[in-house]
């Protein structure tokens, strides 16, 4: 008689339980594999501060990528100012030019500690 009374309270247990065990099994899952997604591709579990960093990283390479775009014209304009005989104005081109590039050293070394900062590897481009 007692075994049947063990069984009985075993089983009453059970019924309280607000989750079967197979949800119990998808939260846990779901939960893992969040915090596993979140630490691999931002280094942090909390969405905001992955927006955040996310953000600032996508400013800085938009920064770098139109400081490229002004250099490739630049180029165009120093070759262009050559064929018509312009030496003055290709000497202030190579200037702009070269600021430029300093521009672009400094962007890419800001870009390169934030990803560092961030934990988050470089793009393949």
């Amino acid at each position: 008689m007692s075994s049947q009374a063990n069984f009985d309270s075993v089983s009453s247990l059970s019924s309280y339980s607000p989750f079967s065990p197979f949800t119990t099994f998808l939260i846990f899952t779901v939960l893992i594999s969040y915090t596993f997604l979140m630490r691999s591709h931002f280094n942090t579990v909390r969405p905001g501060l992955a927006m955040r960093q996310e953000k600032e990283r996508n400013a800085l390479e938009d920064k770098y990528n139109n400081a490229f775009q002004r250099r490739e014209q630049v180029v165009h304009h120093i070759a262009w100012a050559k064929q018509r005989g312009e030496a003055a104005e290709v000497e202030q081109m190579k200037k702009k030019c070269l600021q430029i590039d300093e521009d672009i050293d400094g962007l890419e070394a800001k870009i390169k500690k934030l990803y560092k900062d961030h934990g988050v590897r470089a793009k393949a481009s």
